[in-house]
């Protein structure tokens, strides 16, 4: 310990009598440790399992059948009422649920102000909250299916209400008056699974969640994507009419329950198409969370892509450091070979090389993460989109001051086995 505490007293003495240059070398790598995080901090949080005590046991639904002409391989992530409302019969699946996206302006009914606040709204079904495990603070779900009851999450439980129990106040939403029953805590999800197709996985979760049949009843328009093969004239004429809109969701808790689940779709889809309905070259699809990740491509190959030029470019860091270091030790040759004639081992000038390179390590450790949290927030400012995927947590601060150590002690490896291999006659000459 005491040799330790000396070689630390060289190290930073060292660093202060060479300040420019060591600031030249931690400014290097802090800038390529702070990219290469930054990078690691996006494509983390979009590869991340959302759920990930179950996320083997949440399903999503997607059916081959097809009522239109000429219907291509690929199976659409959506489906009709009817198709949907089969599903939510089983009585296979632990939890089922089935949902499609609305957009309404909400206020409180009692309020004096006229102001209406914007509202993302996930029509479905009491089976939302156990499988997605939606947590409450106050209340609970609905118990009818065409209930004018609402759960609403805290965003909007702030905005509207400024907090609190607000259990059995009333919502107005175009005029009708809608009871809340259930109120949210915060709550986040990343990627946001039950809805990751259509350029949604990163958006925030819902502020009200309404029945289905409700949503259909007051025609609440569906805010994302729709497809038909018939004339739909309203959004409650899609109930019995070739109208797809509504994903479907099931939890399965083992294999036996997978197997009959499928079975169940299976001859769903054969019953449809022995009354006249096409279906497409694909099977049935039951994925799983993470298996439904990665078939909406979650992880952008773009940022995979720039993952591996950070990478070159942290490379290119390292080197250059290594490089600075080479040209630092050489010129201090002669310091080095006067410690070695007075009695210093090759293994002492090591050690004290490695000390400071741990030192240097923790001082471009905090630089790196400053540096990581400025380029996330440019990268969010260019790119907003990105905005929701750039979170720096305590694992990625590990992983920060790890590699910013990592990073310091490759770069002065070679120049201190060239330091400390270089024959002592010679120095001495």
């Amino acid at each position: 310990m005491e040799m330790f505490n000396y070689y630390l007293k060289l190290s930073v003495r060292n660093l202060i009598r060479n300040r420019l240059f060591f600031i030249l070398m931690i400014s290097t790598l802090a800038i390529g440790v702070g990219v290469f995080l930054a990078n690691i901090a996006i494509i983390k949080t979009m590869s991340s399992d959302p759920i990930p005590h179950k996320s083997d046991r949440i399903f999503n639904v997607s059916l081959n059948v097809w009522t239109g002409d000429n219907p291509d391989a690929k199976l659409i992530e959506v489906m009709r009422y009817d198709d949907a409302m089969h599903i939510l019969k089983n009585d296979i699946a632990t939890h089922t649920m089935v949902h499609y996206q609305s957009q309404v302006y909400a206020r409180d009914i009692n309020s004096k102000s006229l102001t209406r606040h914007q509202a993302v709204v996930r029509a479905t079904t009491p089976g939302f909250f156990p499988l997605t495990e939606a947590p409450f603070t106050y209340g609970g779900v609905w118990q009818q299916d065409h209930a004018k009851q609402i759960v609403i999450g805290d965003t909007l439980n702030q905005q509207v209400f400024g907090g609190g129990n607000n259990v059995g106040k009333a919502l107005e939403i175009d005029g009708k008056a809608f009871e809340v029953v259930g109120i949210l805590k915060p709550w986040e999800l990343k990627p946001l699974y039950y809805h990751a197709a259509y350029g949604q996985k990163f958006k925030t979760t819902d502020d009200i969640y309404a029945p289905i049949e409700t949503a259909l009843d007051n025609e609440w328009a569906i805010n994302v994507r729709s497809t038909s093969t018939d004339r739909i004239n309203s959004v409650s004429d899609n109930r019995g009419k070739n109208g797809y809109f509504i994903q479907a969701f099931v939890q399965l808790e083992n294999q036996q329950q997978k197997n009959a689940m499928q079975a169940y779709i299976d001859n769903y889809s054969q019953h449809r198409q022995e009354q006249g309905e096409i279906l497409r070259a694909n099977e049935n699809r039951l994925l799983d969370v993470n298996q439904w990740l990665d078939h909406n491509e979650v992880v952008d190959e773009r940022m995979i892509a720039f993952a591996l030029a950070t990478s070159l470019f942290l490379a290119v860091c390292i080197f250059n450091a290594s490089s600075l270091l080479l040209a630092r030790y050489h010129s201090a040759r002669f310091e080095t070979g006067l410690r070695r004639a007075v009695g210093a081992r090759m293994k002492d000038v090591f050690y004290q090389g490695l000390v400071e390179s741990i030192l240097i390590g923790c001082v471009c450790a905090v630089f790196s993460l400053f540096f990581g949290w400025l380029f996330l927030q440019i990268s969010t400012r260019l790119f907003p989109a990105l905005e929701r995927t750039s979170d720096i947590d305590f694992s990625l601060i590990a992983i920060g001051i790890f590699v910013a150590l990592v990073t310091s002690f490759i770069s002065m490896l070679y120049p201190l086995i060239r330091s400390c291999r270089t024959p002592l006659s010679t120095t001495l000459k």
